[in-house]
């Protein structure tokens, strides 16, 4: 007979929990190489998806063509007065089917949440070495915008000058912090976590705004980012 095994007596170690993309950063947990290693997996995936042949990939997309449950035992293709399903073909049937089970979408934009913007300030950008990698490499956020006390020209200066691609960025008469407060939860860069790069200086902004603030010398320590105070002398400098 089989010995009886009492289940209370077997000892499970609980598993760690996996940390939230980003969590390096903003809370200090997790490994920054690992995630940049996922994601780079992610990336490469998608772009070996890309890189297939067109026929491969709609093969593989293609829903198999089935008679709709509207009519289901009647021939598709043929109009319903003369005792068939309708005049579509089963392929858009099945196109018809698969978009009238999808889920609702949710959020102001018809989407989810995003995880995460950041928004780093004029000041801090400029201490970057390479402001350009630096906003291209930023995977962890899903929105990164500059913000500052200068006029819009000067901010687009110094995207065209350091090859940044910013998402968004305070005009002339907006204020950084008046810029950031009007993202909104109807705004199409609200997040559930909101950051403020800037200067030890620049805390008041991310307060005014309501959001989160880290200094720019603290996320370069954390990412690896280069800095080059030469180049911070002057506010209006692009």
């Amino acid at each position: 007979m089989t010995d009886s095994i009492d289940l209370d007596d077997i000892e499970i170690e609980p598993e760690e929990p996996e940390p939230n993309r980003g969590d390096w950063f903003w809370r200090g947990e997790g490994d920054f190489e690992r995630e940049s290693e996922s994601l780079g997996a992610v990336s490469a995936s998608k772009s070996e998806q890309e890189s297939k042949p067109e026929s491969e990939s709609n093969s593989e997309r293609t829903t198999t063509p089935h008679i709709p449950h509207k009519n289901r035992n009647k021939p598709v293709g043929v109009p319903e007065k003369q005792g068939g399903a309708g005049g579509m073909s089963a392929r858009e049937a099945a196109a018809e089917e698969e978009l009238a089970s999808a889920p609702e979408p949710s959020g102001p934009h018809g989407g989810g949440v995003d995880e995460m913007t950041m928004a780093v300030t004029y000041e801090a950008a400029k201490r970057l070495a390479d402001p350009g990698f630096v906003f291209a490499s930023a995977m962890w956020a899903d929105w990164v915008g500059i913000v500052g006390e200068v006029p819009s020209h000067v901010i687009n200066n110094f995207q065209r000058s350091h090859g940044v691609d910013a998402d968004f960025f305070n005009g002339t008469g907006t204020g950084p912090a008046e810029r950031l407060a009007e993202i909104t939860e109807m705004s199409m860069f609200f997040a559930e976590r909101m950051v403020v790069l800037g200067c030890p200086n620049e805390e008041w902004i991310a307060e005014e705004a309501g959001w989160e603030f880290v200094s720019i010398e603290t996320a370069a320590e954390k990412a690896g980012w280069e800095l080059d105070y030469s180049s911070s002398s002057s506010s209006s400098s692009p």
